[in-house]
């Protein structure tokens, strides 16, 4: 057993700074799969659109439970991204560790850097990863090729062949320290190499291989000046060209296995400003370097105080266009005959990198202008290439193009705050062999992470991340004719370590969404609404046990070890015309609704007197207006300032709307919906706001509406909340749940693996 002092440290630190109550025991959660609970994804909607699914009446509009249906591999990323720089627990914090260049005996000759450690699934099960990793590094830095001022701009060019062998294997404990006698038996070390039948044929349910292989040439620079002795500001810019090859093997069951092949391809354009300080290990009171194991761990140590006790400020943007190919085989994992053709295609070392190279440069040609039937073509011939090797037909083949455009920024005030952010838009082409359509997806995205107690070595104790997407669908046939679009808003949120009222406010702002539905400026419906009371039972003010210092109950807000929840909305294609297709005078209703307080009273009073122009703008006779409104003036308020500020608003709203039906096609009118329904537009009215006015315009039964949400309370004698709500209409979340027993995602397929997933 090999332990870091980075490892060590972590464990110490994590004794004695957090306190672990033993009351806090971890509730069984038997084998609940959080992979099975997701809202409904892009394949529902691409089913629906294509068989022209229009809902029936409603029937039942009160939301409810319903049993789990298939989920997204992009909640299961959300999942991973929500914990994995937090304290969990300290034995989470144990890694052991072979330096680069170490041999690892008996695990199919590779030499490189090993990793090994244990991650969370979502319903608490601990899985065990090792991860070995073989990388050629080949560049060349040049320096002082400009000079600033005294500042030297640096140039680097460099290549890189990178390969690893993962394997993931799904434990039975869900404690991190009743696996970490597992974690730390070098002996059970796993990998993917050598691929033979026999060990293939071993694997275990749940268990997922994976060969992901990476060759990257990048150009890039960077000046960085000092503007005080402990603070300097920095600007970098690069250009790179990537080729991520993948090969995965998930055992679906005791008799499926599936085979992915994965090959992207992908160019990436970013630059940067950042502004901070930063410490030195004489600064943090660390000894000076006097050989290499106390220079090594110094730079360790220096490097996390870096991150969670620097003063930092940055700003980023980047630009990407690629494509991807990904072929998929279900395989009898009892078939010795299937099992040996998969151990010749796989056979060798670094042949399987060779391999994935040369299957990459066989769609090199393959473009995203190529019509339906030449891209149909191409994926035919590249399908055919594999399954004659494997001697099996594809389950699935299909490509993916895509092309992004976004911008990030960074915030870190030490120890006590960080916040990550990311916005853009993103175009993405599908299509699969064997249909006749192409579907085209316009993405406007908006991600915000925040944390607090930033502890160094530890991570992060409180945390809140929001992933927001806005979808716009279309399908194209094989004569080119285009369908009209659909619209699919996705919010993915959670929390680490914060109490009740957060965990279900975040049910409660969808519910401030989903009472609009239908109402066209009047008022709210209270039939679609999740019962929230019912989830999250609160104490009976009469029952409290103690006042505050003003003598009110105090009602214990308890805190949740974490809560996620996953909400989707769809507009069908009819919803989506209606909402271009409102009207003026309906659109400033529906803004109008929306309102609250003291605005919503005012305007009121006033309301008869705004009139919409044929233009979109909102006129009112002001001078009326002041009159109806005089018992409201005060020395430091004027209600006109609402009534004037309201009007523009809901202008500018009208003007987005309207301005989307101007568009000349259905590509710019695609990319402007997207845009417009994410706050890019001139009233920056986005996501849950703008959902608000626009489930207003539609009809509830051209909608349909998922909601996932699951709690680790980690409360003696409460159990955890999961539960999947069909909001509108339980008939088409029948049939969405059909779809999705029946096909993957689209998306989900070509989205990069989660370090769990394959």
């Amino acid at each position: 057993m090999i332990k870091t002092p980075k490892s060590i440290l972590k464990a110490l630190i994590a004794l004695f700074v957090v306190q672990i109550p033993a009351s806090q025991a971890l509730a069984a959660s038997g084998e609940l799969d959080i992979f099975r609970n997701g809202a409904a994804d892009m394949s529902d909607l691409v089913s629906t659109m294509r068989a022209g699914v229009e809902v029936p009446e409603l029937k039942d509009a009160q939301p409810r439970p319903t049993r789990p249906v298939a989920g997204n591999n992009e909640l299961l990323h959300f999942w991973e991204d929500l914990k994995e720089d937090v304290f969990d627990d300290v034995c989470k914090e144990i890694k052991p560790d072979l330096s680069e260049g170490v041999s690892i005996p008996d695990v199919g000759g590779i030499e490189g850097k090993f990793k090994r450690f244990l991650k969370q699934y979502p319903d608490n099960r601990i899985a065990l990863v090792d991860e070995v990793g073989l990388k050629l590094d080949a560049g060349h830095n040049f320096t002082d090729v400009l000079n600033v001022d005294g500042n030297p701009f640096n140039v680097n060019i460099g290549a890189r062949l990178e390969g690893k062998s993962i394997v993931v294997r799904k434990l039975k404990e869900v404690k991190y320290c009743k696996e970490i006698l597992t974690l730390l038996d070098l002996r059970t070390v796993k990998t993917v190499l050598p691929p033979t039948a026999r060990r293939i044929g071993a694997m275990q349910p749940g268990e997922v291989w994976k060969f992901p292989a990476s060759i990257r040439v990048s150009v890039g620079g960077g000046v960085s000046a000092p503007v005080q002795p402990w603070m300097s500001v920095s600007f970098s810019l690069g250009h790179s060209r990537e080729r991520k090859p993948s090969l995965t093997l998930f055992r679906m069951d005791e008799n499926k296995l599936r085979f992915r092949i994965r090959l992207d391809r992908a160019e990436v354009t970013h630059g940067g400003v950042s502004a901070g300080t930063s410490f030195d290990a004489g600064m943090i009171g660390l000894p000076e370097a006097e050989n290499f194991f106390t220079k090594e761990l110094n730079r360790a140590l220096v490097k996390e105080f870096n991150k969670y006790i620097a003063l930092r400020f940055g700003l980023s943007h980047s630009r990407t266009k690629g494509k991807k190919i990904l072929l998929e085989f279900i395989l009898d994992a009892n078939n010795r005959e299937q099992l040996e053709k998969l151990e010749d295609f796989l056979k060798g070392d670094l042949t399987v990198i060779r391999k994935l190279i040369q299957l990459g440069a066989q769609f090199s040609d393959y473009s995203e202008q190529d019509d339906t039937a030449a891209g149909a073509q191409s994926l035919a011939e590249f399908e055919q290439t594999v399954g004659q090797e494997l001697g099996l037909n594809a389950t699935f083949a299909g490509s993916n193009h895509f092309n992004s455009s976004s911008n990030g920024h960074n915030i870190t005030l030490p120890i006590l705050y960080q916040r990550e952010g990311s916005a853009g838009h993103r175009y993405d082409r599908y299509q699969a062999q064997g249909s006749d359509e192409v579907l085209h997806v316009n993405n406007a995205f908006r991600n915000v992470s925040e944390s607090n107690i930033n502890v160094p070595f530890l991570g992060k104790v409180h945390k809140h991340t929001t992933n927001q997407s806005m979808y716009v669908v279309n399908y194209e046939g094989r004569d080119g004719s285009i369908s009209d679009a659909a619209v699919v808003y996705q919010r993915y949120e959670g929390y680490v370590k914060h109490d009740e009222s957060r965990a279900k406010g975040m049910i409660e702002r969808m519910n401030e969404i989903l009472k609009y539905a239908g109402s066209r400026g009047e008022g709210t419906n209270s039939e679609y609404l999740i019962d929230t009371d019912a989830l999250f039972p609160r104490l009976d003010p009469d029952n409290a046990t103690e006042t505050d210092e003003w003598g009110r109950p105090v009602l214990n807000s308890k805190t949740y070890r974490s809560a996620i929840m996953s909400f989707s909305l769809v507009f069908t294609k009819t919803a989506v015309k209606d909402i271009l297709g409102a009207s003026g005078d309906l659109i400033l209703k529906a803004t109008l609704n929306v309102m609250e307080g003291l605005d919503r009273e005012i305007m009121n009073k006033v309301r008869h007197l705004l009139r919409v122009k044929d233009d979109g703008k909102v006129e009112y006779d002001w001078k009326e207006a002041r009159k109806i409104l005089r018992s409201y003036e005060r020395d430091d308020f004027d209600p006109i300032d609402i009534v004037r500020q309201t009007c523009y608003h809901a202008s500018r709203i009208i003007a987005d709307i309207f301005s989307v039906r101007d568009e000349s096609d259905w590509r710019a009118r695609s990319e402007k919906l997207s845009k417009v329904m994410s706050g890019r537009g001139k009233s920056r009215l986005g996501y849950e706001n703008m959902m608000q006015i626009a489930i207003q315009l539609v009809n509830p039964k051209n909608l349909y509406a998922s909601l996932y949400f699951q709690t680790d309370k980690r409360i003696k004698k409460e159990e955890n909340v999961s539960n999947t709500y069909q909001v509108y209409n339980p008939e088409v979340g029948q049939i969405f749940g059909q779809q999705q027993n029946g096909v993957t995602s689209l998306r989900d397929r070509f989205a990069d693996p989660s370090t769990l997933s394959d």
